[in-house]
């Protein structure tokens, strides 16, 4: 197993009030990096993938309650190929303003598309490393 420089950075950076956002191409590894520091980690995580239909479902209407109610009692939301679930920045900022002790860790395969569709809801809100 190779060390990660990123992963320590990525941990430092957790429950500090914001969510952490990791860019970078397809294959890169941005999920085996994630899996692997929530596998040794404590954390109480909830996985979701954007790629599956009814997680992007569940992020359509997306509000404080019905976001609360998905992550139910997880402090640790892990949210992979986030570009793919519409409106992404407006729920991760309801998260990360609205229910406290949750922590958010979004990767996106194409840093354009979860740039331009988290960059204004997420202004002061995110951690972001490629």
């Amino acid at each position: 197993m190779v060390r990660r420089y990123l992963a320590e950075k990525v941990r430092a950076r957790l429950f500090k009030g914001k969510a952490v956002l990791i860019y970078g191409p397809r294959q890169a590894g941005k999920t085996t990096l994630i899996n692997d520091l929530l596998d040794s980690s404590d954390y109480n995580v909830l996985r979701l993938n954007g790629d599956e239909y009814d997680v992007r479902e569940l992020f359509k209407e997306a509000n404080a309650s019905s976001l609360k109610s998905v992550i139910g009692g997880h402090n640790l939301l892990f949210i992979d190929e986030a570009q793919r679930i519409e409106n992404i920045g407006l729920a991760i900022k309801i998260i990360v303003d609205q229910i406290e002790g949750v922590q958010v860790i979004a990767t996106g395969s194409s840093s354009f598309e979860l740039q331009s569709t988290i960059k204004e809801p997420l202004t002061g809100r995110k951690y972001e490393f490629n």
